[in-house]
C-alpha cells in the first residue's frame, strides 16, 4: 500500500524538485565582471555613476554571467521598468494635485514618459533579435530632459530622482549598445 501511494506522489515530487531553482551563488568573479563592465561604460561616458551602474546590474542575477548583448537587454529592461513605474507615479501625482502649473508640468512629463516607454519597448524588441540599429535610446534621454525642463518654473522638479535614474540607465544602455555594435562588426 505504501508503494502505491509513493507512486502517486512521485510525479508531484519530481515536478517540485524540477521547478525549484537552486539559488545563484554570486562569487567575486561575477562582481568583478559587473564592476569592469561599468568602469568600461564610464570610460565611454563619464556621466555614468559607478555605484549606480553596479547596483543596477547586480539586481538582475543574469548580469553576473551574461555577455554584452545580454547586459544591454537587461539594462534596457531596467530602463523600461523605471519609465513604467515613473509613469504610474506621474498619474498618481496628477490625480492629487490641484495647481494648474503642476498639472501642466506633470502632463508634459506623462507625454514624455509615454513616448519613452514606447521607444524602450521598440528598442528592447530590436535588441532581442540583435538588431542594434533599432535603438531609440536618444529619444528616451530627450524625454527625461523634457520632463525635467517642465519643472523649471515653480518649486522644482517633483521627479528629479526618477528622471536622473532613467538618464543613468539609458546612458549605461547607450554605452553597452556601443560595445555590442562594435563587437558585432568584427
Amino acid at each position: 500500500m505504501a508503494a502505491k501511494s509513493l507512486v502517486s506522489v512521485l510525479p508531484f515530487l519530481c515536478l517540485v524538485f524540477v521547478s525549484v531553482q537552486t539559488p545563484r551563488v554570486v562569487n567575486a568573479h561575477g562582481i568583478s565582471y559587473i564592476n569592469k563592465i561599468c568602469q568600461r561604460a564610464i570610460r565611454f561616458n563619464p556621466a555614468i555613476k559607478l555605484d549606480f551602474c553596479v547596483t543596477s546590474l547586480q539586481t538582475v542575477p543574469e548580469s553576473y554571467t551574461t555577455e554584452i548583448a545580454g547586459l544591454l537587454k537587461i539594462t534596457t529592461d531596467l530602463a523600461l521598468q523605471n519609465a513604467s513605474s515613473t509613469s504610474g507615479l506621474i498619474k498618481k501625482l496628477n490625480s492629487i494635485t490641484c495647481e494648474d502649473l503642476t498639472k501642466d508640468q506633470l502632463n508634459t512629463c506623462l507625454t514624455a514618459y509615454t513616448s519613452a516607454i514606447s521607444s524602450l519597448q521598440e528598442t528592447a524588441q530590436a535588441f532581442a533579435v540583435k538588431k542594434y540599429d533599432g535603438a531609440k535610446l536618444g529619444t528616451v534621454l530627450d524625454g527625461a530632459a523634457q520632463c525635467e525642463k517642465a519643472f523649471e518654473k515653480g518649486n522644482g522638479s517633483l521627479l528629479a530622482d526618477e528622471n536622473n535614474n532613467l538618464r543613468q540607465l539609458v546612458t549605461i544602455a547607450q554605452a553597452l549598445h556601443h560595445f555590442a555594435t562594435k563587437h558585432t562588426k568584427h
